[in-house]
């Protein structure tokens, strides 16, 4: 499995995050996507602990979302070997507005696109 990271390029507080992961299939070349919305909360109270990594906000969602994707991706069907592709945005992607999560884990919402 090999890895892409794409970061934006603009600079996010700790308001919410949405980290969509895309696994492509590296045999078919079919996609998958899951939307997973991290709180604001969730990751000002990571930063907020003594122990807490330095990370920037992106990279503490992610540590958040990976799990939960995780889960759905190996509860559904398989891709086969495929390569992950992580991005982040402040506002939820238009194809989630108005949809109820597909999955939810404590305070993280998901949903499959």
């Amino acid at each position: 499995m090999r890895e892409i990271i794409l970061f934006s390029q603009t600079r996010m507080t700790p308001d919410d995050i949405y980290v969509q992961v895309t696994a492509t299939s590296e045999v078919s070349g079919r996609c998958r996507s899951v939307v997973v919305l991290v709180p604001g909360k969730t990751v000002g109270e990571y930063k907020s602990k003594p122990a807490a990594k330095k990370d920037d906000d992106q990279a503490i969602a992610r540590q958040f979302a990976d799990p939960l994707v995780r889960y759905i991706f190996t509860h559904r069907s398989t891709l086969g070997s495929f390569k992950i592709a992580h991005s982040f945005s402040a506002t939820p992607p238009p194809e989630i507005e108005r949809e109820r999560p597909d999955f939810t884990r404590e305070d993280l919402k998901a949903w499959l696109l």
